[in-house]
C-alpha cells in the first residue's frame, strides 16, 4: 500500500509499522463517526504530528484508500481465522458472527466511506469472502444442516445484512455485544435450517 514504511527498533531490527497502524486505527474510528474528519484531526486522534501522518500518507486520499484496503484485510483475516471447513455450518457461521461483530470501526468505516467499495482491491477481497460464504452455505445444504430449496446467495446476503444491521444496533447501544453473534445466527438460520424427521 502507498506510504508503507518499515520502522526499526533501537537495535536496528525490522519491526511492525506500529505508527502507521496507529494512524489507520485512529482514522477508522474517527472517520466512522465523521467522514469529513481532516488529517489534522486524525493525527491528533492518533497522538502523532501532522508531518508524521504525511510521511506515511502523502494525501488524505492516500490515507482513505489505505484504510479501506486495511479494513477489508482485517475482515478477510477474521474469516480465515474462523476455519470455514471445521465443524458444522451453523457452528462456523456462529464463529464468524462472534468474531466479526467486535470489528466495529472496520465495519462502520467500510459502510460509510465514500468510494470504499469501488476500490478494486476492496472489491476483490470482498468477492473472495462472498465466494467462501457461498461455498460454506452450499456445504450446509449438502450436509443436510440447511434447507436446499433456498438459494445459497440469498442466505449469504441475509447473513451479511444481519451482521451490518446488528453492528448498527450495537453502535447505538440498543443491542449488547456479548453473546449476540450466536443469537444472530439462530435468528438468520431458523428459517433455513433443515428439519429432520425424528
Amino acid at each position: 500500500m502507498k506510504g508503507h514504511k518499515i520502522e526499526t527498533s533501537s537495535a536496528g531490527q525490522r519491526t511492525a509499522p506500529r505508527t502507521r497502524d496507529r494512524i489507520l486505527a485512529a482514522a477508522a474510528e474517527l472517520l466512522a463517526r465523521d467522514t469529513g474528519a481532516s488529517l489534522a484531526q486524525i493525527s491528533a486522534a492518533a497522538g502523532v504530528g501532522r508531518t508524521t501522518v504525511y510521511r506515511y500518507f502523502a494525501t488524505r486520499g492516500d490515507l482513505i484508500e489505505a484504510l479501506a484496503v486495511e479494513s477489508m484485510r482485517v475482515v478477510r483475516d477474521v474469516f480465515v481465522d474462523c476455519r470455514l471447513d471445521d465443524g458444522s455450518v451453523p457452528d462456523v457461521l456462529g464463529r464468524i458472527a462472534d468474531t466479526v461483530l467486535p470489528l466495529a470501526a472496520e465495519l462502520r468505516y467500510l459502510d460509510t466511506a465514500q468510494g470504499a467499495w469501488d476500490l478494486p482491491e476492496v472489491q476483490r477481497v470482498w468477492d473472495a469472502i462472498v465466494d467462501d460464504l457461498d461455498r460454506l452455505v452450499e456445504r450446509g445444504q449438502r450436509d443436510g444442516d440447511l434447507r436446499a430449496d433456498v438459494p445459497a446467495a440469498l442466505v449469504v446476503n441475509v447473513f451479511v445484512g444481519a451482521l451490518w444491521g446488528v453492528d448498527e444496533g450495537i453502535r447505538e447501544g440498543r443491542i449488547a455485544l456479548a453473546g449476540t453473534g450466536r443469537r444472530l445466527v439462530a435468528v438468520v438460520l431458523d428459517g433455513v435450517t433443515a428439519h429432520r424427521a425424528s
